[in-house]
């Protein structure tokens, strides 16, 4: 598939983006980005009913790249944001020898999602936590791609989590939708595939609750 990958936000490592979440993988506009408010979450936005893009399982709409030296994706019962299960991430990119390695998430069993109507009033939301002490940086980047194989990044950045991230509490990342470059990469928000965690260097958290929320600008 046609790769793109455009992580101008993120000087400090080059995106290469993943392809086809579905083949070869284990199963399993200038504004302020981040001092906008979130609002409360809900089962719909709008008309929009495909808010949960993960929340307790593993099947066959999430996957990982396959090399275990590199990632380890396994099911969290201990540590949850709320439900049942959560998802622990652990990876070591240059440890384990890999080009690129990343998780995604295929939400509503792989159909066309239509983020269009909502492209400037919601945002995806993250819950994130450490393993084990803290950090402040965590070297990752957020695509979504199209049907067609185009996609759009976001990179980290530390005002998305101005306090880090610890394993005392969970963190919240909030990416508005019209944060994603999709015009410039050609990318169809209209039918949308995918949510893509490109993973950078090497890392250890609880990840939960990956939704899509209702959003608006500071006043």
């Amino acid at each position: 598939m046609k790769l793109r990958a455009l992580l101008f936000l993120v000087p400090a490592f080059c995106c290469l983006s993943c392809g086809s979440g579905r083949n070869g993988f284990v199963r399993m506009p200038a504004i302020g980005l981040y001092d906008e408010m979130p609002q409360r979450d809900s089962n719909s936005i709008g008309t929009f009913k495909d808010v949960v893009v993960f929340e307790e399982n593993l099947d066959a709409s999430v996957w990982g790249s396959p090399e275990p030296k590199c990632l380890s994706l396994q099911r969290e019962t201990a540590t949850v944001h709320s439900g049942a299960y959560g998802l622990h991430v652990r990876w070591d990119k240059v440890g384990g020898g890999c080009n690129w390695i990343g998780i995604g998430f295929g939400w509503n069993n792989w159909a066309p999602k239509d983020l269009s109507e909502i492209a400037d009033s919601a945002a995806i939301s993250l819950q994130v936590r450490a393993v084990k002490g803290r950090f402040s940086n965590l070297p990752v980047a957020f695509g979504i791609e199209d049907y067609s194989g185009a996609q759009a990044w976001l990179g980290f950045r530390a005002e998305m989590a101005p306090n880090g991230f610890n394993d005392s509490q969970w963190t919240q990342l909030v990416l508005p939708l019209r944060a994603f470059p999709f015009r410039e990469n050609d990318a169809d928000n209209s039918k949308i595939k995918q949510l893509i965690i490109q993973l950078e260097g090497d890392g250890d958290i609880y990840l939960d609750r990956i939704r899509i929320i209702p959003w608006k600008p500071a006043s």
